[in-house]
C-alpha cells in the first residue's frame, strides 16, 4: 500500500521530536506516496505541539474502501467502533 496512514501520523511526531516542527502551535505537512509504483498518493498531515511534544495530529487523504468492522473490549464494558477505508491494491 503506497499510503501508509499510521506511518504519516509517525511522521508528524517525529517532526516534532526532531525539532524540525515547532515547539508550540500546530504544522502542516504533505506526503506524496506510490508514485514510482505507478500508484500515486496524497496525504496531507498537521501536527499539535505544546513545550516540544506533539499533542494531537491528524491525516487525511483519499482512499479506497474495502471494509469496516468493530472491535469489542473484552471487559464488556465498552466497546470502541473502527471504521477504516483501506487502499486496495488495484491500480
Amino acid at each position: 500500500d503506497p499510503a501508509t496512514g499510521s506511518a504519516a501520523v509517525g511522521l508528524g511526531v517525529a517532526l516534532v521530536a526532531t525539532g524540525l516542527a515547532g515547539p508550540d502551535g500546530s504544522t502542516r505537512y504533505d506526503i506524496t506516496q506510490g508514485v514510482e509504483l505507478g500508484r500515486p498518493s496524497y496525504l496531507s498531515g498537521r501536527v499539535a505541539a505544546a513545550e516540544g511534544r506533539a499533542t494531537r495530529c491528524w491525516v487525511a487523504g483519499q482512499v479506497q474502501p474495502i471494509g469496516e468492522g468493530v472491535i469489542s473490549v473484552p471487559s464488556g464494558s465498552s466497546t470502541l467502533t473502527s471504521r477504516a477505508g483501506l487502499s486496495s491494491r488495484r491500480p
